[in-house]
């Protein structure tokens, strides 16, 4: 698989079933058992666009997957798609995972077929993985080449060197019928990374203790104000920088907001999350944790972890790729686990940490689906864009759509590059988080009072403009709000083909927003929830043997606070949800605040006024009345939590919020 604190890949076109005659393998060989098919999607579309750089080397051991199909793919979908609406008879009577293996999953005499087909091209199988999902093994670059019929060349793209086939990769045709896809083979998907962001302009983190002033030195002509303290609440402290949008004085950043304030904005009970696991999935874990959290707790007077209710898997030993990035997972790691333990401190986590950012992710997430070993995942990590190979996206889905057969809520974080238009891709949101069977959670900016109550929310997307003191009057660096965009909550519409517009944005999402040439498609994210580094949230981290406290963000932030919020919402029994995305697009929306486009001129000056941060601006994703690409339907309100936790309900359908066409759309799996 791969990584985000967020993400880069790209997606190949389905390919047709196209036979190849080959060359027979010896004399006496029919015809007919050296025919070939095409596998879709396991070619990458990145590498035409990187520099080749040559070929691996021959004698070096790669690591590959052979994904098999589910026995009935349309069958599951509608088994998981029944038991997460609420208007169907068969809701929330969720599958065991023996019923769903003995349903749908690959059968022992596919995954024979697979093995004997590996080890006769001279690779060794290393593992089947749990529920026959896929059958791994390994061998030299040249024996993987011929078993899969192609060439393997390294590639240099965006700064990174990647592996992937030059050419079409293709399988017996006696194996074709059940094999979903081959991965491994292009290692595009090592770029997942996790969402996670810190501000580099900010004095945090800071050695774990009291909140103190920060200021950097400057040495310009114009008279630089003093340094103010970061914020404990909006609007605590304000800092002076040239006029803009009418004003001289502007807020200071958010220090770290506390679980208490964040509780209080959301309208979540203290004390909940009893009765729930949520579990976290990330690469690597730190062996600081669960200490970290601990302290973090202690720090804010919550509860610090009781016997038993913190628990870790973690997949040893660790592969550290140069993609990956350690350091960014496990401050990753403290963010999930302190967000969660702060909105839902009652709540049992269970930390899954894989052993690398790539196929150790898929087998992690294989282990929790399989076990059915949580009621609630939270994934702060994700592809850049849509842009992996579609054998990685079909092994991936085909994982999800079990979890929401057995009862198992999915929620990913939307990503924090906007549109992705940033990074140099075509509009489009983020893998996994566009799958139809998961909950993306989006970004907000978030304003607090000093009662710990709301007062508005913005969308998150952060322009920052510098402030140049060089000359005898201080000015900005450039018109504003500036050219530095420094993150926003991902979204937009699925350039998937598979991703046909579920039935449950159906009426609620705008038709502009899903519709292109006629088709509607998935739309990202469906809810949201604070994000903004500059209206961050608190952590404790331990790095280089210190432990430090400071305000973080991202979708990283987002997705485990709306976790820990739904952890809340449950009422004890296992599985009380499930997949939600069926149930929260009926509901109206007093259930959710309406997150619309910020007003002109909501603006954050950091605490040393270097920067003017102008808030609501998300490349060209914009906040709107109602349903809107950048917050979905909305951030929580206590009038959600205390709906969902009256137990299972049919509520009305809400009226559409716009018209919705009719055209040709392909079947949706949802």
């Amino acid at each position: 698989m791969r990584l985000r604190p967020s993400r880069l890949i790209i997606t190949s076109g389905t390919l047709g079933a196209i036979l190849i005659a080959l060359p027979l393998f010896g004399s006496g060989v029919s015809q007919a058992a050296t025919q070939r098919v095409a596998v879709p999607g396991a070619t990458a579309d990145w590498s035409r666009h990187a520099t080749d750089i040559g070929a691996p080397s021959a004698g070096t051991r790669i690591t590959v997957s052979v994904a098999l199909r589910l026995r009935d793919q349309a069958g599951a979908e509608r088994v998981a798609a029944d038991v997460s609406d609420p208007a169907s008879p068969s809701y929330r009577r969720f599958l065991t995972p023996a019923q769903f293996t003995a349903r749908f999953a690959p059968t022992a005499d596919q995954v024979a077929a697979v093995r004997q087909f590996l080890t006769g091209q001279g690779l060794t199988v290393d593992t089947v993985a749990a529920g026959n999902e896929w059958v791994q093994a390994s061998g030299t670059t040249r024996q993987v080449e011929k078993a899969f019929d192609t060439t393997l060349r390294n590639y240099r793209w965006n700064g990174h060197q990647l592996r992937a086939p030059a050419r079409m990769v293709s399988i017996p045709q006696s194996i074709a019928a059940y094999v979903a896809g081959v991965t491994g083979l292009d290692t595009g998907t090592m770029l997942r990374r996790p969402t996670s962001k810190l501000r580099p302009d900010a004095t945090h983190p800071r050695p774990l203790g009291p909140v103190t002033k920060g200021g950097r030195n400057i040495t310009p002509d114009a008279t630089v104000p003093a340094p103010q303290p970061c914020s404990t609440f909006w609007d605590q402290h304000e800092q002076v920088v040239p006029a803009a949008y009418g004003k001289t004085r502007f807020p200071t950043d958010i220090c770290g907001y506390s679980p208490a304030q964040i509780r209080g904005a959301y309208g979540v009970p203290a004390g909940g999350g009893s009765g729930v696991t949520v579990g976290i999935l990330d690469a690597f874990g730190a062996a600081t944790q669960p200490a970290d959290a601990n302290a973090f707790s202690q720090h804010f007077g919550e509860p610090v972890f009781a016997s038993g209710q913190y628990t870790q898997t973690l997949n040893t030993p660790f592969q550290l790729q140069a993609q990956c990035g350690e350091a960014g997972w496990n401050v990753e790691q403290a963010l999930d686990i302190e967000a969660v333990h702060g909105v839902a401190p009652a709540a049992k986590i269970h930390y899954f940490g894989a052993q690398d950012c790539d196929t150790g992710i898929d087998t992690a997430l294989n282990t929790i689906v399989q076990g059915n070993l949580v009621d609630i995942l939270s994934n702060s990590w994700g592809a850049q864009g849509e842009a992996i190979p579609q054998s990685e996206i079909t092994l991936e889905h085909n994982l999800f759509v079990q979890a929401a057969a057995q009862g198992m809520g999915i929620y990913f974080s939307s990503g924090d590059a906007g549109d992705n238009s940033v990074n140099g891709l075509s509009p489009q949101p983020d893998y996994p988080a566009s799958d139809v069977d998961v909950t993306s959670v989006g970004g907000t900016s978030l304003a607090i009072s000093s009662n710990n109550t709301y007062l508005f929310e913005t969308p998150w997307g952060d322009v920052r403009d510098g402030i140049d003191y060089a000359g005898t009057t201080a000015t900005y660096t450039n018109p504003l709000p500036g050219t530095d965009f420094f993150g926003g909550a991902g979204g937009g519409r699925s350039t998937l083909s598979q991703n046909a517009q579920p039935a449950y944005q159906m009426g609620r999402v705008p038709a502009a927003l899903s519709t292109v040439g006629g088709v509607a498609r998935r739309v990202v994210p469906d809810v949201s929830a604070i994000a903004d580094p500059y209206t961050g949230y608190a952590i404790v981290v331990t790095q280089n043997g210190q432990r430090l406290i400071g305000a973080i963000g991202g979708t990283s932030l987002s997705c485990p606070v709306f976790a820990g919020i739904q952890a809340v919402a449950s009422f004890g029994t296992h599985n009380a949800f499930g997949f939600a995305n069926p149930l929260l697009y009926r509901l109206r929306a007093t259930y959710f605040h309406d997150v619309h486009a910020a007003p002109s001129g909501t603006a954050i000056a950091t605490e040393t006024a270097d920067r003017l941060v102008t808030l609501g601006l998300d490349t060209s994703l914009a906040g709107a009345p109602g349903y809107d690409a950048v917050t979905g339907l909305g951030s929580p309100t206590g009038s959600l939590i205390r709906f969902e936790k009256a137990g299972p309900q049919v509520p009305p359908v809400p009226p559409s919020t716009s018209p919705q066409p009719t055209p040709p759309v392909p079947p949706s799996p949802r």
